[in-house]
């Protein structure tokens, strides 16, 4: 045997033959993969009769599909390989919404439901995956809301092990607080699931993207229906639909309607559309109708997540310059520590007198006072009982920017007011000022001593008061509050049947008496606000 030691120069050669190579094979699969596109016959959308859906490639690899949510693995079960066209029609074979997601208060679904059609497709050349996409396919379905289709593995949903959507493997019966407990309840990266969303209006698709999926909330992660947070997962790192008119987006809801799920389904929405325009943050949103690897999961709301990012996108600041904490002075979008200013603000409110102006001016320089009080006022006429502490949440800029809200004044943000509209005798502005004994979260000093403390001072209370009879009197005025609660009604009318028989709330016997209860609760509360103020204002005159 005769060996070739191989010189210097061939050395070079062989090693740069080799890099060559290796650059040639690495582009011609960056290529293969950047040109590789399935072509499918038709997009999703809604068809009135059966359709043929027949898939090709341009590059004439290997096509699968599976048709329960799945993502197609070859050689797995229920992934098949295409072979010629998929003859899509009506269907009712539903299985995953007759899993009970919740210990209580689930209903298994009173009627048969429609399914519509999902195809998670890939194409395989050479033992990898070249292209993937997703279809969903409604025939003879029909909806007059926008719709949201989720298409994920359905195991990372319904499993017991790590179905997030479940009570699953956390529950658990013997703690003394059962329904705070349960797989739903887990929090974090490790329980967030990949999944694809598709948007459809007027029937057609708009709009296609990976996202991940988190069950969003507190106790109504225990509800049946559950709110989900939709993480933007593409490429672009946000939403690229002009949801709600603006793009960039990087997390967005899907809301359960709270503690109003089984009542008339609505209250957020109208609450949070009666006080929009005021100078604080409300949440845009809208009904949709969401499906689940193509079965029909009811009414849900789009809606804008409170993050960074939303403040960017909502009020042209910096993301990355902001902070948002709650009342509890935990930090809910930032750096840890970035809520210092508020506590120190807190401290000098609870030590000085703000009667005094030149101490009114330092709140007046750290807080956003116009916002404050109409936040305030309106949190009060809605009544909600849900507050304050809880459901109650401040930004600001952290350096100073310029634009309108750059100023590094802490604002007020409004959400989660489904306990708002119930009790129009409610004295709202009392437990604003003392707290309820009877709700021991709203006796967090920290939750009333700004606003108690600002009464003290002429210049504020002038100012509130006034500000109070405008909104009481133009914004809650009751023709204009009726007249959003119609729409919001008119809107749900359609659709909230289909969705009472799938989780058997609301009670559509009663759906219309709640909508009509809206109503008084708008003709009776200006009476009992106009007392209660009256009498905090006369007390603080003795």
């Amino acid at each position: 045997m005769i060996f070739h030691i191989l010189t210097h120069k061939e050395v070079v050669v062989v090693s740069l033959n080799l890099k060559l190579r290796t650059i040639i094979l690495f582009t011609l699969f960056v290529w293969i993969t950047a040109f590789s596109q399935i072509v499918i016959s038709h997009e999703s959308g809604f068809y009135d009769h059966p359709i043929k859906v027949e898939i090709t490639s341009t590059l004439n690899g290997q096509i699968f599909f599976t048709t329960n949510g799945s993502e197609p693995k070859p050689g797995n079960e229920g992934t098949e390989e295409y072979s010629g066209p998929i003859i899509v029609s009506e269907r009712k074979d539903n299985v995953l919404m007759y899993i009970q997601t919740a210990p209580e208060l689930w209903v298994k679904p009173e009627s048969e439901f429609k399914k519509a059609t999902v195809l998670r497709i890939i194409e395989v050349v050479d033992g990898k995956i070249t292209d993937s996409t997703v279809r969903t396919y409604f025939i003879g379905i029909r909806h007059t809301l926008p719709v949201v289709s989720i298409i994920v593995e359905p195991g990372d949903l319904f499993d017991y092990e790590k179905g997030i959507y479940v009570p699953g493997k956390f529950f658990d019966p013997t703690n003394p607080l059962p329904l705070w407990t349960g797989n739903y309840y887990q929090k974090g990266s490790e329980w967030e699931r990949r999944a694809v969303v598709e948007y459809l209006e007027n029937g057609e698709l708009k709009y296609r993207t990976d996202v991940g999926l988190r069950i969003h909330g507190e106790f109504t992660r225990s509800f049946p229906v559950k709110s989900l947070r939709l993480y933007a997962r593409n490429k672009e790192g946000e939403f690229t639909y002009p949801f709600f008119g603006r793009k960039g987006y990087k997390k967005l809801l899907l809301r359960n309607s709270g503690n109003d799920w089984d009542a008339i389904y609505m209250r957020d929405a109208v609450i949070q559309n009666v006080f929009k325009k005021l100078n604080f943050d409300t949440q845009d949103s809208y009904p949709v109708i969401h499906y689940i690897n193509g079965e029909y999961w009811g009414v849900t709301y789009l809606m804008e997540y409170y993050d960074q990012r939303y403040l960017q996108v909502k009020h042209g600041v910096s993301e990355k310059n902001t902070v948002i904490i709650n009342y509890d002075l935990t930090i809910q979008d930032g750096k840890e520590g970035d809520q210092g200013s508020f506590v120190q603000l807190l401290n000098f409110v609870k030590q000085n007198d703000l009667s005094k102006p030149e101490n009114y001016q330092i709140v007046e320089n750290a807080i956003d006072i116009d916002n404050f009080i109409d936040f305030k006022i309106s949190e009060i006429i809605a009544a909600n009982t849900d507050w304050p502490s809880n459901n109650e949440r401040m930004w600001r800029v952290l350096k100073p920017e310029n634009t309108s809200k750059g100023d590094g004044k802490w604002r007020w943000m409004m959400y989660d007011m489904d306990l708002g509209f119930w009790q129009p005798e409610h004295n709202t502005l009392k437990v604003a000022l003392y707290g309820d004994p009877n709700v021991p979260w709203t006796m967090d000093e920290n939750a009333t001593i700004l606003l108690r403390k600002l009464l003290e001072n002429e210049e504020f209370k002038k100012k509130f008061i006034e500000r109070f009879d405008y909104i009481l009197n133009v914004v809650f005025e009751e023709n204009r509050v009726i007249g959003i609660i119609d729409k919001y009604a008119d809107t749900l009318r359609a659709e909230i049947n289909q969705h009472s028989l799938r989780w058997g709330k609301p009670d559509i016997s009663t759906w219309e008496e709640g909508v009509e209860w809206l109503k008084e609760f708008v003709r009776q509360r200006p009476s009992y606000v106009q007392q209660y103020l009256k009498e905090v204002l006369d007390s603080r005159m003795k």
